[in-house]
């Protein structure tokens, strides 16, 4: 059923040391400007340097993260193995937020639509999302051109410009149908505006404030806690969609049914999915109009996070909410029909403030934001007001990945951790106490001469106001004036991988050849060609923002040809 024969090994093989070997021959081949008669083949040792990536002097390092099911078959699946064929207008393999948007859509066009859905509830992990223009956002400025120019900046230029143009245009008339649909739910949830910060020296865009952050905060239907733990209302939501579906005859939602292979004949358009059901039988689902793929990212998947990202990005993370469908099932059923993907490494969405477990909770929120950040040196290494990701980059790239990095903060700056929290959290061997800080350094295995100088140096710049390492913006936190120095262990948190399929602004499906593969489409993580090297923390919602338009667009598309 597939465009190419490639078993996973074989593929996997390819994307870590093959596609690198090409384009390493690819350059050696083309730099003599010589003529034909006079041109030499290279040395057989140049060659073999050229192909055998064991001679590229790179890191790896291997992924500790979840591992989920992987539901991708790559071998053909014959057809006496499929037991039932369905025809339908639309097909969507994923019941995240991007694919029942896509699944809300059709159904309300009039569409013959099933979606399915590998896991069991589906899936649903985010607190707010991005939009421009939508109704709710009456009266706030939010600048298309700007915002524009901003995507494309973080993505320093690496991404075609129409999927950001189709966000920017299309997320406000997306949004506005997402309310409608929410309208017929039984709780009421609410989209409304979200208060942002100004943006700061921190991490400065090259334009004021955009205030494209919508979110669910004022939904009265959500428990006490859901705005506390960042992702409790996307669960939500996505659960009053599913209630939502269920009114519209036309659509057919099925969980614990994933989609294994594409059904693509001989270059053509993509005509269905091969589905497996919840008993192992193959049921092959036909789509008149088309398949879009709304799969999630990869982040459960370790083969594909240490072949297609940088292990900086992963090898001492901890991951949050991990969703363990998420294992790249869109991007190998994509590739294995001729699709193009993002060059590699792929985008991570990585946050600082990251425990051995998860994220650590509210009670440690004022000592982390007032701390500085050492690595086992003792020394700073950021500034630590940065945005989440950046932080989280710049401890990725200390020694070891970032292995031994600690927040340091004294008695003064830790608001909210009380002498439980204290207990807790050394009782889980997080948190060290010294009454000096060589004292604290001896504790957590840091130059203790190395962390006493980078605590005095730090002190001395409140005099004049100005942080001479990293810039730091010193008006918004205090000094170290305490006589208990404490250290919470820190890393890295992976919330997704970002990186995906390469899509048009329709967000149909490009080939290896740039051209467009009929009939298929993908949304949300299993999308590509939005982010490039780092998802852009300052830009709010954009990860969520493009899973809603292009779902919605996607199913437009399909049935509308616009």
């Amino acid at each position: 059923m597939g465009e190419t024969n490639v078993t996973r090994r074989d593929f996997l093989r390819g994307a870590g040391t093959a596609g690198i070997a090409a384009g390493a021959l690819a350059m050696a081949g083309a730099a003599p400007a010589v003529a034909a008669e006079e041109a030499v083949a290279p040395a057989p040792a140049i060659a073999q340097l050229a192909a055998e990536t064991a001679w590229v002097p790179v890191k790896k390092a291997a992924c500790p993260g979840p591992k989920g099911e992987s539901a991708f078959v790559a071998e053909p699946i014959a057809a006496d193995e499929i037991t039932a064929t369905e025809d339908h207008d639309l097909v969507i393999v994923g019941a995240g937020i991007g694919g029942l948007m896509a699944a809300l859509k059709a159904a309300e066009e009039g569409a013959d639509v099933v979606c399915i859905e590998k896991m069991s509830k589906g899936r649903g992990c985010f607190e707010c999302f991005g939009a421009v223009n939508a109704k709710c956002q009456d009266g706030l400025d939010c600048k298309r051109t700007l915002l524009l120019d901003e995507i494309y900046r973080s993505a320093y230029w690496r991404t075609r410009p129409e999927p950001a143009r189709t966000y920017v245009d299309r997320s406000g008339e997306a949004t506005d149908f997402w309310q409608a649909m929410l309208d017929k739910g039984p709780n009421g949830f609410v989209i409304t505006p979200v208060q942002e910060m100004p943006s700061t020296c921190g991490m400065p865009c090259m334009t004021d404030l955009i205030p494209t952050e919508l979110g669910f905060y004022d939904s009265p239907c959500l428990p006490p806690d859901a705005g506390v733990r960042s992702g409790y209302s996307g669960i939500y939501v996505c659960l009053e969609m599913q209630e939502v579906a269920k009114g519209y005859d036309n659509l057919d939602l099925r969980f614990l049914t994933p989609g294994v292979q594409l059904v693509r004949e001989n270059g053509g358009a993509v005509t269905g999915v091969i589905a497996k059901n919840p008993d192992g039988s193959y049921v092959q689902l036909n789509a008149s109009k088309g398949v879009i793929l709304a799969t999630g990212g990869y982040d459960a998947n370790p083969e594909l996070m240490e072949a297609w990202t940088r292990p900086e990005d992963y090898a001492t993370s901890s991951w949050w909410n991990p969703g363990w469908g998420t294992t790249g099932d869109g991007h190998l059923m994509g590739i294995q029909v001729g699709a193009q993907m993002d060059p590699c490494p792929q985008p991570v969405m990585n946050f600082r403030w990251g425990n051995p477990d998860s994220f650590y909770d509210a009670r440690t929120w004022n000592a982390i934001y007032f701390a500085i950040l050492v690595n086992g040196e003792g020394n700073r290494f950021v500034r630590e007001d940065l945005p989440f990701q950046s932080i989280s980059n710049a401890q990725n790239a200390q020694p070891g990945y970032g292995v031994n990095c600690w927040e340091v903060f004294d008695e003064t700056m830790m608001d909210g951790m009380d002498d439980a929290a204290i207990t807790e959290f050394k009782e889980k061997g997080w948190l060290f106490e010294g009454a000096t800080p060589q004292e604290l350094a001896s504790a957590i295995g840091v130059d203790p001469d190395g962390l006493a100088a980078t605590i005095a140096t730090y002190n001395g710049y409140f005099a004049d106001g100005v942080d001479l390492d990293f810039n730091r913006d010193l008006a918004t936190t205090i000094p170290f004036s305490g006589k208990r120095y404490f250290a919470l262990t820190t890393n890295s948190c992976v919330l997704a991988t970002v990186g995906g399929l390469t899509i048009n602004g329709n967000a149909q499906v490009i080939d290896v050849d740039d051209a467009v593969i009929e009939g298929l489409y993908a949304t949300g993580n299993a999308s590509g060609n939005f982010f490039a090297g780092n998802y852009p923390r300052h830009i709010p919602g954009t990860s969520i923002g493009r899973a809603i338009t292009f779902g919605y667009v996607a199913a437009e598309h399909a049935l509308k040809g616009e």
